[in-house]
């Protein structure tokens, strides 16, 4: 397999943007399927940029449309590396797939977050190594000026019912404590919380674990739309405990010439990302290519 060190030589002779193409078609050579890299710069040192830039956003369907267009619709092998993001825009974009595509497989070179799991999670197999990490789906809220988990805030209220209860005069701290919730946030992510539980167990009903009991899919939901069960959004989920779950996951380390390639694509791309203002990538194993830049001017 080609190194880092390897890789960066490559791309130190040629364009990046070519070194990426070249193994992205290689995969597809070799698995005779559409191959899409869809992936982002966030894991990669570079000036701040706005969230959208490195985010999973409506606009993302506009490259995955792009890169869909005159090929193979019966296989689809979809490299992605993304922190997550819009959760509506992700189930936009994972419609269009389904809609699209026969058959999906979604590679994890390194990490699939949050709306990055949900579209893995759409996928007929999940491939990943030692090196791959998914993330928990539990959904959140912005408030305060940061992301809150929505299970946090049901909890918050569960507690604040159960001491005033007990004692009364405990009424006015706890006001204190909920009053940046806005009135009727509560019922909303109540609402909100059963909706992605449900909208999870289709998801997964759909394709990935369509050959597995309810009561397994519960399971799984359960664990992943859990705030409590992984204590931070940013837990990743390792080969070993994503198997373990019951997802549909392959262990990339069992096809040796599979794992180098996708890699390859992996570490070429980070390093389009590192000597580039290119923050996001969609690109297929044509060429096509639709590629979000921001220069911070």
């Amino acid at each position: 397999m080609p190194t880092w060190d390897k890789i960066l030589n490559e791309v130190n002779e040629l364009n990046p943007l070519k070194v990426v193409c070249k193994y992205i078609s290689l995969l597809s050579r070799q698995t005779g399927r559409t191959t899409i890299c869809y992936m982002s710069a966030f894991t990669v040192i570079k000036p701040p940029v706005p969230s959208p830039f490195h985010s999973i956003i409506d606009q993302d369907i506009q490259g995955l449309m792009t890169c869909s267009k005159s090929v193979n619709k019966e296989g689809l092998d979809l490299i992605i590396h993304t922190p997550g993001g819009d959760y509506e825009a992700t189930k936009r974009i994972m419609n269009y797939l389904h809609e699209t595509y026969e058959h999906i497989r979604v590679f994890v070179p390194h990490m699939a977050m949050s709306g990055g799991t949900l579209i893995a999670c759409a996928a007929d197999e999940i491939f990943m190594g030692p090196y791959s990490s998914l993330g928990p789906t539990d959904p959140q809220i912005f408030l305060g000026g940061k992301y809150v988990p929505i299970d946090a805030i049901i909890n918050e209220f569960e507690a604040a019912f159960e001491e005033v209860s007990r004692d009364p005069s405990k009424a006015l701290l706890w006001n204190e404590r909920l009053k940046q919730v806005p009135f009727g946030m509560r019922k909303a992510i109540e609402t909100m919380k059963r909706n992605s539980n449900e909208y999870l167990k289709e998801l997964l009903k759909k394709r990935n674990c369509r050959d597995k009991s309810d009561e397994e899919i519960e399971v799984i939901v359960k664990n992943l739309n859990s705030h409590e069960e992984h204590s931070s959004h940013g837990k990743g989920i390792c080969l070993r405990d994503a198997t373990d779950l019951g997802l549909t996951i392959r262990d990339l380390r069992t096809c040796k010439e599979l794992e180098e390639i996708v890699l390859s694509i992996y570490h070429s791309a980070i390093v389009l990302f590192e000597k580039t203002i290119a923050q996001k990538i969609v690109i297929n194993n044509k060429k096509s290519k639709y590629i979000n830049n921001y220069s911070g001017k």
